[in-house]
């Protein structure tokens, strides 16, 4: 049986408040611990949201221009 991704898989939180510039995964995609998998502009500057841990994104809850609060999910690895 499958078991879940160690280390902390799951929902991936923005760090800020702000605005979706782009996101760089797409549903499927496999990721490694690290990767830039959204890229958000807060305070006229854009951070590398990075996953968390390795793993599939199962879901993504945001697209470009969304606006984000801190904490909020912004997709899921799995």
């Amino acid at each position: 049986s499958a078991a879940p991704a160690a280390g902390g898989a799951g929902a991936v939180p923005s760090p800020m408040t702000g605005v979706i510039d782009k996101v760089v995964v797409s549903e499927g995609a496999q990721v490694n611990e690290g990767d830039p998998v959204v890229i958000l502009e807060a305070m006229k500057m854009y951070i590398d949201v990075t996953a968390p841990a390795s793993g599939t994104v199962t879901g993504i809850s945001v697209k470009s221009g969304d606006s984000v609060k801190e904490g909020q999910a912004l997709l899921t690895i799995g």
